[in-house]
C-alpha cells in the first residue's frame, strides 16, 4: 500500500527552535560520533517489527542518494547522552520545497514527547532554511506519529491518490 502524504505550507511565522526539556540534547550527524551507526540503530525500529540488523546500504540509499541531502540537516534527539531519535530534513532550494525524511524513536523513548519535539523542529527547519512548502509521507498505522504531525502544522493529503480520502477519514476518525 502506497505511504500518506502530508503537506506543510510555510505561514510567514518566524521560526523558533522548540525547548528541550533537561536530558534531553539535539546532535546533527556530523556532531555524533558514529553518527550513522547511530542512525541505523534507530531507523531499523520504524517497521512494524524489528529486523535484527540494518545494513549501511540502508543509509546510502535512504540518504546518501537522495538529492539535497546535507547531513547537517539529520538530526538526532539524545537522552542523557544516548541517541533516542532522528529525522532528516531534504530541502530543494531551488524549488522552496522541503522533505521530512525518515523520523524514528527507539521504542523505549516513545510516549516521552521526542517525536512532538521532531515535527516542530522540522517546521522550524523548513522556516529556518526558507522553504514554502513540504510534505512528508507515513504509514497508516503511524496513528501517534501522525498525531504529532498534525501539532506541528502538516495536513493530510486527500487528493494525490483515489484511496488516499478514505484512508485519511479512518486514521482521523481514530484520533
Amino acid at each position: 500500500m502506497e505511504q500518506l502524504i502530508m503537506n506543510w505550507q510555510n505561514d510567514g511565522s518566524v521560526a523558533k527552535m522548540p525547548e528541550f526539556p533537561e536530558g534531553v540534547e539535539l546532535r546533527t550527524l556530523p556532531q555524533l560520533s558514529d553518527g550513522v551507526a547511530h542512525w541505523l540503530e534507530i531507523i531499523r525500529f520504524m517497521e512494524q517489527t524489528e529486523s535484527p540488523e540494518t545494513p549501511y546500504k540502508v543509509f546510502e540509499d535512504c540518504l546518501l542518494k537522495w538529492p539535497d541531502y546535507d547531513e547537517n540537516l539529520c538530526f538526532f534527539l539524545t537522552v542523557d547522552g544516548a541517541p533516542a531519535a532522528t529525522l532528516t530534513v531534504i530541502c530543494h532550494r531551488e524549488k522552496s520545497q522541503g522533505y521530512v525524511h525518515m523520523v524514528a524513536c527507539k521504542p523505549h523513548f516513545r510516549g516521552k514527547g521526542l517525536g512532538t519535539l521532531l515535527s516542530h523542529l522540522a517546521a522550524y527547519v523548513l522556516l529556518r532554511e526558507g522553504m514554502q512548502t513540504a510534505y512528508l509521507t507515513t504509514d497508516d498505522w503511524r496513528v501517534p506519529a501522525i498525531k504529532t504531525y498534525l501539532r506541528a502544522g502538516f495536513v493530510p493529503d486527500t487528493e494525490s491518490q483515489p484511496d488516499f480520502r478514505e484512508r485519511w477519514e479512518k486514521i482521523l476518525s481514530q484520533i
